[in-house]
């Protein structure tokens, strides 16, 4: 495989990024040229892709807003778009067949997770069907349940990545997190030493600036409030 670069999509795109829609979803359920052309006008800075040579691999797109749910008509209403939102709407996910099963889908929404949380949202909404439930949930997206999507007529689940929620739980488990406060990132882990488990933050250096020997729902406790303060350096 050619080195990928991953890479803000462009109008010169819209053609390229069409064909690769109608190759990855039914005709019922894939976005147009003219949708395409509509969200790269309106929130560029919401559509990703992973490039191999000069070949679109793999796409990630969406919008951000301040609704805390995916609705049908965001698919093709831009005026719902807010440059500020809080969440990242997610519209589609889709690796070209012949990148399918390489990881490539997963580097790009691993990337996508990261410039959210970097741009301090409070998360991602997306809906899929059951069979893609499991696949998502690997990046700490939860369902909640069959949503009123009744887009192409299939059966849609809500999924919602909360950062804060999903860093509670990894605080909780003792878990591997990022997270940014005031622009910087920070990394939650947990560490086993011969005297006991510890919960640990460590700045983008590499070093330790906050630990707690408690653990579990104690931890958690702990990292939280001193996150939600902002109390961590």
């Amino acid at each position: 495989m050619q080195e990928i670069i991953i890479r803000q999509a462009l109008l010169s795109d819209q053609d390229a990024v069409t064909a690769l829609e109608q190759q990855c979803f039914p005709a019922s359920e894939a976005a147009s040229r003219n949708t395409f052309s509509q969200r790269l006008h309106s929130f560029p800075e919401c559509f990703w892709i992973a490039e191999s040579g000069r070949h679109i691999a793999a796409m990630i797109n969406g919008m951000t807003t301040d609704r805390r749910d995916l609705t049908d008509e965001m698919y093709e209403d831009t005026a719902l778009y807010t440059a500020d939102g809080t969440w990242l709407m997610l519209f589609g996910v889709a690796a070209h067949p012949d990148y399918q099963k390489k990881g490539l889908a997963s580097r790009l929404m691993n990337h996508v997770i990261e410039a959210m949380k970097r741009q301090e949202k409070s998360g991602l909404v997306l809906t899929c069907k059951e069979e893609l439930l499991p696949f998502y949930q690997r990046f700490g997206f939860v369902s909640e349940g069959i949503s009123d999507s009744v887009h192409g007529g299939a059966v849609w689940y809500q999924m919602r990545l909360d950062f804060e929620r999903e860093l509670s739980r990894c605080a909780r488990t003792g878990g591997e997190c990022s997270f940014y406060l005031s622009g910087r990132r920070y990394l939650l882990y947990g560490w086993r030493q011969c005297d006991g488990d510890y919960l640990n933050v460590s700045d983008e250096t590499g070093q330790m600036i906050w630990q707690t020997a408690k653990s579990g729902q104690a931890a958690c406790d702990d990292f939280m409030a001193a996150y939600r303060c902002q109390a961590l350096y």
